[in-house]
């Protein structure tokens, strides 16, 4: 582990302050945006060793990106299910993508290896504060103060802070389990992507299914609601789900997996100072109405990382690219508004989407890649009466804009 240094000659070019998803996406784009040879990047996290075994990333492959050879499973059709009904589309030339947490990890880790020292990592240290010092900021951590020019922060925010000025804060929590049945019980090329045919006692609750063969699954509980639940409810859930859609099936565990996500229409401060920028949910790459990150994060890296290498050969401060356009960030705070208000319609209304929406424009709103045509047809073809008046309730929220 590198030792924080206390002289007053900079110990990096840049400190990352996380070393995650966006952490690690971020110092992979650097080296791609061409990092001069004698530049030198620290990745600082408080975890003895990186290690994502437990979470995943899935999207739809609309968005080139470095972790291409990080993927383990593509599905040609996803489906929905509300009560009895079941929707199933797919799109040409569209798949939907599974990156294993473990995968990311060795793929990252094996590039930043092959950087030389111009990448170190200093793991078992926390990043407490950054003070901008106006040429060089500080990272104030429990071993000392390291350093740098810049300081890319993908330090998480916190989570149960209540929302302000009228904002919609929701949180998308899950846990999962990856089981295992001798007999076939699953459906290898189709994931569900939504299965409302679940008890909504507790909020808006759906399980998710990805099927890595027809005896293996990862089975998600997930819940769109403003506060977590007891574990006891998220197990039963899924052995509820089980036991109902695959009658007589045993199951091993071979692993399980959690998560929290903020949903919220909070404007996020990305670039609180010249020489600090926020990544990951602290920058608001998190799609505020579905909780999708992985291409937000990748196509903002594969941007930010050449500003970021101009800057350090000028000796200025990069500017961040805005993360998602302003259209896509008003349509999230108006279905967060319509969630908050309405969660019991929000199983028909996700249903409608998927039955009603060509599946290649739908694919391209849930990650941020639509068109104006694209974002007016899922309009069009939802609760457009709903989500019409929601608009205008949601009016105060849509005059905010995100850094």
């Amino acid at each position: 582990m590198t030792q924080p240094h206390t002289d007053r000659v900079p110990d990096a070019d840049v400190i990352i302050a996380g070393g995650g998803l966006s952490g690690l996406s971020l110092a992979v784009a650097l080296l791609d945006a061409g990092l001069d040879d004698g530049g030198r990047i620290l990745i600082v996290d408080p975890r003895e060793a990186l290690d994502g075994a437990d979470r995943t990333w899935c999207f739809f492959d609309l968005v080139p990106h470095a972790f291409e050879s990080a993927i383990a499973h593509r599905w040609g059709r996803w489906r929905v299910r509300r009560g009895t009904a079941e929707v199933v589309r797919s799109a040409p030339g569209i798949t939907y993508c599974h990156i294993p947490g473990d995968r990311f990890y060795r793929v990252a880790l094996d590039r930043i290896a092959g950087a030389g020292d111009r990448i170190e990592l200093v793991l078992g240290t926390t990043v407490e504060g950054l003070e901008d010092r106006g040429d060089h900021v500080e990272a104030h951590t429990g071993n000392g103060v390291l350093r740098a020019r810049l300081v890319m922060d993908s330090r998480p925010p916190p989570l149960t802070l209540a929302a302000g000025g009228g904002d919609v804060r929701l949180l998308q929590h899950f846990r999962g389990r990856v089981v295992r049945s001798a007999e076939p019980a699953f459906e290898a090329d189709t994931v569900t992507l939504m299965d409302f045919d679940v008890s909504q006692a507790h909020g808006l609750h759906f399980v998710y299914v990805l099927p890595f063969d027809a005896h293996t699954a990862l089975v998600e509980s997930t819940f769109f609601t403003e506060r977590l639940l007891p574990e006891a409810v998220y197990e039963e859930a899924i052995d509820t789900w089980l036991a109902r859609r695959r009658p007589g099936a045993v199951f091993e565990t071979m692993s399980r997996e959690s998560g929290v996500i903020p949903m919220t229409t909070e404007p996020f401060d990305a670039w609180p100072s010249p020489r600090i920028v926020r990544i990951g949910t602290a920058g608001g790459h998190v799609k505020p109405s579905s909780g999708y990150a992985f291409l937000a994060v990748q196509r903002f890296v594969a941007e930010f990382a050449p500003r970021v290498v101009s800057a350090l050969r000028a000796g200025g401060c990069p500017e961040p690219p805005p993360v998602r356009p302003p259209r896509t960030t008003a349509l999230d705070a108006i279905f967060l508004s319509y969630l908050r208000r309405l969660p019991e319609r929000a199983p028909d209304t996700f249903y409608r989407l998927f039955e009603r929406v060509p599946p290649a424009a739908l694919a391209r709103f849930l990650s941020d890649t639509g068109t104006v045509a694209d974002d007016l047809t899922v309009m069009r073809r939802s609760d457009s009466p709903r989500l019409a008046l929601e608009a205008v309730r949601a009016a105060p929220l849509l005059l905010r804009k995100t850094r």
